[in-house]
């Protein structure tokens, strides 16, 4: 795919070995496939070789990844002898509508940038706020207050190469009736958008016109379906909401909800859209099978449309 570069979001949780120099003799410990998932050197490997050339890292597992590599340059490096850059890292913007909060949450937001930097990525996704059972409904004010904080880091983050993306949650404060407005609100010289396909959808907003009106300012996506359309207020204002343990699942692969996937990458040809697209599998019980029915979806379905 020459336009489109495939990434795929680290939802492995703790991996403990960087490499297993001794994998049969491991395997044979308790004969599973436990073995197969434990060091990074596989797991980069999956990811090439169910064609996705990139991974986004998730800020929880930096201590675990730093304690194996040392560096993000290390860890970059490890990952690119097996074909596979960094493309970005998602980024909590907790607090961001508490005026009083600004300085601190900013310079959490360079942190987090000068972090991806050092891995060589592009795009720190950010979702702004808290969720919305703790800081919903946002007055006006505290919305301006989150944009100025996202034009801040933003500015930061151009100075640095790195591109910002807002990145929306069904369950947080910004939400269906005032997520358009704080990306109107932001500095488009800095502030980008970061589309995840399923969370816009489960919010209540119509994906192919919020892609048609906000294009140009789309960095990347976090792709993904859903087959919950619009839930309602009592159900994305709850507390924990996304978090479930009956197996319910409110993301699915490209392909296997009800969001209109081809329609969507016919809009993603009209308007020339050119970089990074992070697939992410959250709720799957098997991300390798996951990974592998979406890249067979964007490449065999959706790269027939574009690529």
């Amino acid at each position: 795919m020459s336009n489109i570069k495939l990434s795929h979001m680290s939802h492995w949780k703790t991996i403990p070995y960087k490499e297993i120099p001794n994998f049969r003799d491991l395997y044979y410990e308790d004969k599973s496939n436990v073995s197969y998932f434990m060091d990074w050197d596989r797991i980069l490997r999956y990811h090439k070789a169910t064609g996705f050339d990139g991974i986004e890292i998730a800020p929880w597992d930096l201590n675990e990844m730093l304690g194996l590599f040392g560096t993000p340059q290390e860890f970059a490096a490890f990952a690119g002898e097996r074909g596979v850059k960094v493309s970005g890292m998602f980024h909590g913007c907790d607090d961001s509508e508490i005026a009083e909060k600004h300085d601190e949450v900013v310079q959490a937001g360079k942190d987090a940038i000068d972090i991806l930097k050092a891995f060589g990525g592009r795009h720190l996704n950010v979702c702004p706020a808290k969720n919305y059972s703790e800081a919903g409904p946002l007055s006006d004010e505290a919305l301006k207050n989150t944009a100025r904080v996202l034009d801040d880091i933003g500015r930061y983050a151009v100075e640095n190469g790195i591109q910002i993306g807002i990145h929306n949650e069904f369950f947080c404060a910004v939400n269906k009736e005032n997520h358009r407005k704080l990306i109107e609100l932001t500095d488009p010289r800095y502030v980008f958008y970061c589309l995840d396909t399923a969370q816009i959808a489960i919010l209540g907003d119509d994906l192919l016109d919020f892609y048609d009106t906000y294009a140009e300012r789309i960095c990347t996506f976090h792709f993904k379906d859903t087959d919950s359309i619009n839930v309602p207020d009592e159900i994305r204002h709850d507390r924990d909401v996304e978090i479930r343990d009956d197996g319910w699942r409110w993301f699915w692969e490209p392909g296997e909800g009800v969001l209109p996937m081809e329609a969507l990458w016919k809009l993603v040809k009209k308007h020339g859209f050119k970089g990074w697209v992070s697939v992410e599998d959250d709720g799957t019980p098997d991300l390798l099978a996951s990974m592998a029915l979406s890249s067979y979806y964007i490449h065999q379905v959706l790269g027939k449309i574009y690529k």
